[in-house]
């Protein structure tokens, strides 16, 4: 005798079957939520303890025989200040500078006085939570305070034959972060003791460990940025650069895809753009490049 089985076949499963059941779903669900909720939070801790601003001490590049205006311009809700230093010619060439963590106007203006005696214009402002610019600093408000400054930077320098932007520590973040935007673009970009990213920057600086970097978004990827670069850079560094490790700029200069020229130094301190022993060391390549437009060594005479 055969015996046959009466039950129904199993029915294949619906949409509501398939994939994981809806427990679990939710489970991943709730992690990727809580893991992007830590993400933004650990950003915040990073930028509470990122950011160092200081007080602006009133040392101004008039002081040391360069006439200069100071500046208060709107940035959103914000009040930036700035100092702009008009080289004697109308037609030099100008540089708007992003400047470091921990500085402010005052520790420009050595820096000012040097490039107006060298025949170039600048433009230097503060940022939010900076020096006696209000408000404060945080990714979002310095990407706002950096295209806003560089609008009244081409608006100072009408008659400018060339501009240029150089981003500086902390700043090369600041600006790379918003070149492409810049409008109209400047003719250079100069990147000194810049890092490859943000979040390998705080590594290098302590403030994450580098198992947790994972976890910390990365606003300023300067190296995806430079990659993607169009206009001549040049970029400057420390061997012994005790901030920034040399072996960033070395990534930049790999990465970079435009023409570009890295500028090493075998013995300057992290600070050397502004610090008054190192300062004339520094500019030494960066202003025959903003003179001539040339970012190759020019040769040397017989």
């Amino acid at each position: 005798m055969v015996s046959t089985d009466s039950r129904p076949s199993p029915s294949p499963p619906g949409p509501g079957k398939r994939g994981l059941p809806a427990g679990r779903a939710a489970a991943w669900l709730a992690l990727l939520a809580a893991a992007a909720v830590g993400r933004q939070l650990l950003l915040r801790s990073v930028e509470r303890a990122a950011f160092n601003t200081c007080p602006d001490l009133a040392v101004t590049p008039e002081q040391m025989g360069a006439p200069s205006v100071s500046l208060k311009f709107a940035s959103e809700d914000r009040t930036l200040h700035g100092c702009f230093v008009q080289a004697t010619a109308l037609d030099a060439p100008a540089l708007c500078v992003f400047h470091g963590n921990s500085e402010c106007l005052s520790d420009w203006a050595p820096v000012q006085a040097l490039l107006h005696a060298a025949g170039i214009s600048s433009f230097v402002f503060d940022y939010s939570g900076y020096g006696s610019s209000t408000g404060r600093p945080t990714v979002r408000n310095l990407r706002a305070d950096a295209k806003t400054a560089y609008a009244h930077f081409r608006a100072a320098t009408p008659r400018a034959a060339r501009h240029y932007v150089l981003g500086y520590s902390l700043g090369s973040g600041i600006l790379l972060d918003v070149l492409h935007r810049l409008q109209p673009a400047p003719v250079g970009a100069v990147i000194g003791a810049g890092f490859s990213s943000a979040r390998a920057a705080a590594v290098a600086t302590g403030r994450v460990p580098g198992w947790m970097a994972w976890m910390l978004p990365d606003p300023w990827d300067n190296a995806a940025r430079v990659c993607r670069l169009r206009m001549p850079l040049m970029l400057l560094h420390s061997r012994i650069d005790a901030t920034i490790p040399y072996s960033h700029a070395q990534q930049l200069a790999r990465v970079a895809r435009c023409a570009n020229r890295l500028i090493t130094f075998e013995d300057l301190p992290h600070d050397a753009a502004t610090n008054p022993d190192w300062l004339a060391a520094f500019w030494a390549p960066v202003i025959p490049y903003l003179r001539s437009d040339q970012l190759e060594e020019p040769p040397a005479s017989a």
